[in-house]
C-alpha cells in the first residue's frame, strides 16, 4: 500500500511539472508610461519628425577625483570629450560648457528660478518662521 501511494505521488509531482513547464507568465505593462514615441521625442531621438536636431540636455554631472564628465541626451562625455560636433571643455558642480568652434554653450543641471519659491513672501523675502513650544 506504501508503495502504491509512493507511485502516485511521484506520478503526480511528475504531471505537475510537466504541465507547469509548458505555462509562462504573462509580462506586466506599466500603465502609466508614455507612449515610445513621447518618449523617444523627449529623448531628442526623434529628428526625422522635426527635422532639426536635438538640443543637448544636461541628465547628470560626473565629478571625482578620477574622472570629469557629464551625461548629455543619454551619452556619457568625459572632459575634452566630443558630443557631436561640440567639444566639453568645463564640468562644474551645476553645469556644463560644450565649445563647438568659437561658440560656447552652457548646460545647467537646474534651470534657473525666474519666480521666488513658495518659501519665500510676495517681496521675495522670506517669511518669519514661529517657533512653538
Amino acid at each position: 500500500m506504501a508503495d502504491r501511494l509512493m507511485l502516485m505521488q511521484a506520478i503526480a509531482t511528475a504531471a505537475a511539472l510537466t504541465l507547469s513547464a509548458g505555462s509562462s507568465a504573462q509580462t506586466l505593462v506599466d500603465p502609466t508610461r508614455p507612449p515610445l514615441n513621447l518618449i523617444a521625442a523627449a529623448a531628442g531621438m526623434d529628428k526625422a519628425a522635426t527635422g532639426t536636431a536635438a538640443r543637448p540636455r544636461l541628465e547628470s554631472i560626473l565629478l571625482s577625483s578620477t574622472r570629469k564628465g557629464a551625461i548629455i541626451n543619454g551619452q556619457y562625455v568625459p572632459l575634452g570629450g566630443s558630443y557631436g560636433k561640440s567639444t566639453l571643455v568645463d564640468v562644474m558642480a551645476t553645469g556644463v560648457t560644450l565649445e563647438t568652434g568659437r561658440k560656447r554653450e552652457v548646460l545647467k543641471l537646474y534651470p534657473s528660478l525666474k519666480t521666488p519659491s513658495a518659501a519665500f513672501g510676495a517681496g521675495g523675502e522670506p517669511e518669519k518662521v514661529v517657533k512653538r513650544p
